[in-house]
């Protein structure tokens, strides 16, 4: 067993001691992925990470602070004894497929879930190749594998799992082709923007950016986005399909009923406790394999402090969307836990999933202009970047600046304008007169602006308008009026002359402030979607203790399986958590059920 593989929270020591800063208005920079609801409606629920007590991280003794005590469960407390092959911990992306992958297989499944119903939180998927892609000529070959993989490992500082990203590269095509099989009302778009027919509104998948906008060319970006990514207009309705042919084939499923504990004899998983929220009593499940698919661990302050304490210190707040039959947020972690009980190793370095989605964001998640790479200036009037990045570096220069505070701004040339900017998650690329059709996916309203966007901006205080840039910077709450005047009075000599001196940005990308009227939007710090990072795992899904041995009967996916993300989220590939969700979903039923 690798060194690498061995690493876990008790062999790192750090210590973050400063105070918590108090969170700030997080709708001026609200994170993406078009996050939906179980039922596809956008749910903007905020809760904070913190409560303004000193933020700690690794303690160098091995202790989680996070961890309560192990449930203890007597025979008295057992309402109903059940026995399968394969038990699934939490139906939401990772655990529906893992259910049907391991029903498939032909396994006795026995499904938990905390909430009411299965949870759907996304929309889109990155997928490389595949039959399904292949109609929009993204099929098999189409993209350098190894380039991906390595501009991942590279964006995660080399803490992931090569072979877990590779494999999920080698096989997301195949994953998307098995996904969408049992679906048969879902309508496939022939490009991004079809009009869709009216039977088919409901429930249809699309190519994101195809045809390709005519500007952008993914292989000359420092920063590319991958044209790799697919959006659902109702995930969840695809989602159900495929629990249904878990179900059709047996599968025993138990909602309002969360795994609280795993069983251990001699050292191997032989099964689960689950709680009955309605009768406060439990199920005891026996099985040969287990999987554990239970959700990150972002609305649980204490672990937020312990792995991701800079989220803390910059009052980053959390979309929250899913809750439990008593109204408690679902994602508190309960896998880490579980593992953590039963000796499993977790990683040391996790991922905050927070991209900007540009300032001034409304309640869709989109910002005023996205997050495009126009001129971006903090409070003391000083340009700070190439603003020429994605997302989630985007936020990361954010919390940079002071009080986290910055403008972006830009002229009534925009709509001429965007055609040069990436297509790319958040970036604002198209330019429509009209608004699109009421049934559109949200996840397509993103990178598309009409005027009324922006004077809807405007009305909602989102945006500020001026026909002088003296008016524009007097309205723009402490900024240092001189020396933001003064900056774009700079940044327009270096657009004019084609080369930014400065920071590098792109000749193309350069567009003075020139043409009244003038627009500002403010960004503070996003709203974090989640915080990846979870057991030691491989490619085949087993869990590793702290001794880099397989526990036996073991299984984990999606966001508490480790190995996938580290230090930040990469925005390269749009939708890419929820398509590893359902491909590692995939393989971890699959090996569950064949115990591989």
């Amino acid at each position: 067993m690798s060194e690498d593989r061995t690493k876990s929270i008790s062999r790192r020591s750090f210590i973050t001691g400063a105070g918590v800063a108090a969170a700030g208005a997080a709708v001026m920079g609200l994170a993406g992925c078009s996050a939906q609801s179980t039922n596809g409606t956008t749910n903007s629920s905020t809760s904070d990470t913190g409560t303004g007590e000193t933020t700690i991280g690794y303690d160098g003794a091995g202790v989680m602070p996070w961890l309560e005590a192990e449930p203890t469960i007597s025979d008295s407390d057992i309402e109903s004894t059940v026995e399968g092959d394969v038990i699934i911990c939490g139906l939401g992306d990772s655990g529906v497929a893992a259910a049907r992958a391991a029903a498939e297989a032909g396994a006795k499944v026995i499904c938990f879930e905390k909430s009411t119903a299965m949870t759907s939180t996304g929309s889109d998927l990155a997928v490389l190749g595949g039959t399904t892609q292949a109609k929009w000529g993204r099929g098999d070959g189409t993209l350098d594998e190894f380039a991906i993989v390595n501009m991942h490992m590279g964006e995660g500082s080399h803490h992931s799992d090569y072979a877990i990203i590779k494999r999920w590269a080698d096989e997301s095509g195949a994953m998307l082709d098995w996904f969408i099989k049992p679906s048969e009302s879902l309508y496939v778009a022939s490009e991004s923007y079809e009009d869709i027919p009216t039977e088919s509104q409901a429930n249809y998948m699309y190519p994101y950016f195809y045809p390709m906008p005519e500007h952008y060319d993914y292989t000359t970006e420092d920063l590319p986005c991958y044209p790799t990514s697919v959006g659902f207009s109702s995930l969840a309705t695809v989602m159900k399909d495929n629990l249904q042919v878990a179900i059709d084939a047996g599968a025993d499923i138990h909602y309002t009923c969360p795994v609280v504990d795993l069983i251990m004899e001699n050292g191997t998983c032989i099964g689960v406790y689950a709680k009955n929220a309605s009768t406060g009593k439990y199920v005891k499940a026996t099985a040969k394999s287990v999987v554990v698919t239970t959700g990150d661990y972002s609305s649980n302050e204490d672990m937020m402090k312990y792995f991701a304490p800079e989220t803390i210190e910059n009052g980053v707040k959390t979309l929250a969307l899913n809750v439990d039959s008593s109204g408690n947020f679902c994602n508190l972690g309960d896998g880490l836990k579980l593992g953590a009980w039963a000796g499993a190793a977790i990683e040391e370095w996790h991922a905050p999933m927070i991209h900007h989605m540009g300032g001034g964001a409304g309640a869709d998640g989109r910002g005023v202009i996205g997050n495009n790479g126009y001129l971006w200036l903090n409070l003391l009037g000083k340009r700070f970047m190439n603003e020429d990045i994605p997302g989630q570096q985007l936020e990361n220069q954010v919390e940079r600046q002071p009080q986290r505070v910055t403008y972006q701004f830009f002229d009534s040339s925009w709509p001429e304008q965007l055609q040069w900017f990436p297509a790319a998650h958040g970036i604002a690329c198209y330019y429509q007169d009209e608004a699109l059709p009421s049934y559109t996916a949200s996840g397509l309203k993103i990178n598309v602006r009409t005027p009324q966007d922006i004077e809807d901006a405007i009305s909602d205080g989102r945006c500020f308008k001026s026909d002088t840039i003296e008016g524009l910077l007097a309205q723009l709450d402490g900024i240092d009026v001189t020396t933001a005047k003064a900056s774009i009075e700079h940044y327009n000599e270096l657009c004019k002359a084609g080369k930014d001196t400065d920071f590098g940005k792109k000749a193309t990308r350069l567009f003075a402030l020139e043409n009244p009227p003038y627009y500002a939007a403010k960004c503070a710090v996003a709203l974090l979607l989640q915080c990846l990072g979870g057991l030691v795992s491989d490619a085949d899904c087993h869990v590793y203790d702290e001794n880099g041995d397989i526990i036996s009967g073991l299984y984990v996916a999606g966001a508490p399986q480790g190995g996938r993300f580290n230090v930040q989220y990469p925005i390269s590939l749009k939708g890419l958590s929820c398509s590893m969700c359902f491909t590692y979903g995939k393989i971890a039923g699959t090996n569950a059920a064949g115990q591989l």
